[in-house]
């Protein structure tokens, strides 16, 4: 099986006419960016680091998460014009890679993020990149052994035939090169890490994953505080979901779950715990 499913969803009028009007995902693209102040989040990174020292992308990545474990009706995958939803929060990393012929896009899924601690998630982190960075990931050889000889004229077939066995079938053949479920609830893709402030971060048809984001580069910046004008640290994140699986009023909820943790991420240990019951909002 590809994907752990839990039960078939009641479709709301407006979703069936969603999913009837778009196919896999051509332009139902909802965006979002905040810019948030980031020095409560550093700080309590740097607080909170053990051996390996914690960076913004393990930070959005516990945060989100946390948040689709907590609203479970953004956490699906679209197969067969239904929604169904998933049984783990699991999140897909961009990394960057070098290869014989330049660099490349890879990344790896973080499995049920929302229940690993901040600190186990940037062990897996840095291990699972030095792997890719290194050769050493089987995963992504087998990936590039099946594309890097493929004539580019048949990659979309082959990918039309991969997308119809994981999703619609929802079967997986690992030695195949189709990994089980391999992007997850939602792919975090750190462009701060080029010098980029901001950016909107494309969906990928063949994924089925419904939400992306960009963490963008620190910047100092004046903001208001107590009144006064102050330079601080400001970051900004982009979000961009599929139309098809949410409405605007779900991720509203999401969204401001997510600032109040980032804003004061001392006030929610238990989600950096990755303790997954159910947390007073403040």
């Amino acid at each position: 099986m590809n994907i752990e499913l839990e039960g078939k969803q009641t479709l709301t009028s407006y979703r069936k006419i969603s999913i009837a009007s778009w196919r896999h995902p051509r332009d139902p693209s909802i965006y979002v960016m905040l810019d948030l102040p980031v020095d409560e989040a550093l700080r309590f990174m740097k607080e909170q680091s053990g051996d390996t020292p914690l960076t913004l992308t393990h930070f959005v990545t516990k945060v989100i998460a946390h948040c689709l474990q907590q609203y479970p009706q953004l956490n699906h995958v679209l197969r067969m014009r239904n929604l169904y939803q998933r049984k783990d929060v699991d999140i897909f990393i961009s990394t960057l890679i070098k290869t014989p012929k330049g660099k490349d896009l890879s990344g790896y899924v973080i499995r049920q993020a929302d229940q690993k601690p901040i600190d186990e998630i940037a062990e897996i982190m840095k291990s699972r990149t030095e792997d890719l960075r290194r050769n050493r990931d089987e995963e992504n050889q087998i990936l590039q052994n099946i594309v890097n000889p493929t004539p580019s004229l048949l990659m979309k077939p082959l990918m039309w035939v991969q997308e119809f066995l994981q999703f619609t079938l929802n079967v997986s053949f690992p030695k195949l090169g189709l990994t089980r479920d391999r992007f997850g609830s939602a792919m975090i893709t750190n462009i701060g890490a080029l010098g980029i402030e901001n950016a909107f971060i494309p969906l990928s048809p063949y994924t089925r994953c419904p939400l992306i984001m960009g963490i963008g580069k620190v910047r100092q910046a004046p903001m208001v505080k107590e009144d006064q004008v102050v330079v601080g640290n400001r970051v900004s994140i982009t979000f961009t979901s599929d139309h098809r699986y949410v409405d605007g009023a779900h991720v509203a909820h999401m969204i401001r779950r997510f600032k109040k943790i980032f804003a004061d991420p001392g006030s929610f240990p238990q989600v950096f715990a990755g303790e997954t019951k159910e947390t007073e909002v403040h």
